[in-house]
């Protein structure tokens, strides 16, 4: 069985990282990647965090860092101390030195480099939308996306802030109020708020897993792709697969779906 090295991942992220970027989310499974000869998942990605340093100097770093299996509970949110649901590069992030977590307690971001206070402070209330961690990364000049051991459509969060931004038929505003622990120890009840398919619908529709994004997307623009251990990594333009989304939702409001609700709620 052959055990993938640093310079196995240096050879692949060269081929998907093509030039200087001012950001670059990167997410996936690390565990379809198959074994790898460090000591560690912790020395494994701290080779991966100098090998993108290294090809795109001064780059911010940005994860998603989810905790949804709070939202309907009492259970306290501590950005400085809640675990996320994402498994092993989310909680990396969270565990690296000057990390900047956002404060959502259900749909948080971390970053880590020069941008990271940035994109992960003073957001809104709202998982989505303008002032988001999604709508600052977008904002900046030049960005890329990594997909780490799983196709692309299944780790494109950012799907998500497109369909806030269109306002999907299928998907309403919920507060939610919730603990958080606040920086003294203290624990208080705040809102916030998340984009949620109407409880009528939701084990009727049938997800799409984002296929038909992807599919419009690579018509126009290139998905880099390189081998690595047993799986692959994958890169794209933020900007260019965010517009693209846009576009196809303009023709179809429902290509998040394999085809529209059977029932439509919202139509009352």
């Amino acid at each position: 069985m052959k055990f993938y090295t640093k310079d196995d991942i240096a050879k692949a992220f060269r081929e998907i990282i093509k030039e200087k970027h001012d950001a670059i989310f990167i997410s996936g499974n690390l565990g379809a990647l198959g074994p790898h000869a460090f000591k560690s998942k912790e020395e494994l990605l701290n080779s991966i965090l100098e090998i993108i340093w290294d090809i795109s100097p001064d780059t911010t770093l940005m994860t998603s860092t989810f905790t949804l299996n709070l939202a309907n509970t009492d259970i306290p949110y501590d950005p400085g101390r809640t675990p996320s649901m994402h498994g092993t590069i989310a909680n990396f992030f969270l565990n690296y030195e000057g990390r900047v977590r956002s404060y959502h307690p259900f749909t948080s971001f971390t970053a880590i480099g020069p941008l990271a206070e940035y994109l992960c402070t003073n957001n809104t209330r709202f998982s989505y939308g303008i002032d988001s961690p999604y709508d600052r990364l977008l904002s900046l000049e030049n960005t890329l996306t990594i997909s780490v051991g799983m196709p692309p459509n299944l780790t494109c969060s950012i799907i998500h802030h497109a369909e806030f931004v269109m306002h999907v038929p299928y998907r309403y505003i919920k507060e939610f109020n919730h603990p958080i622990v606040k920086p003294d120890g203290r624990i208080e009840r705040e809102n916030f708020y998340m984009h949620v398919i109407y409880h009528e619908i939701y084990h009727l529709i049938k997800r799409d897993r984002n296929r038909k994004f992807f599919k419009f997307f690579s018509e126009k623009h290139p998905i880099n792709t390189a081998h690595l251990g047993m799986g692959k990594v994958y890169s794209y333009k933020t900007k260019d697969f965010f517009n693209s989304a846009i576009e196809l939702l303009k023709k179809d409001i429902y290509a998040w779906l394999e085809e529209p609700p059977p029932i439509r709620p919202y139509r009352r």
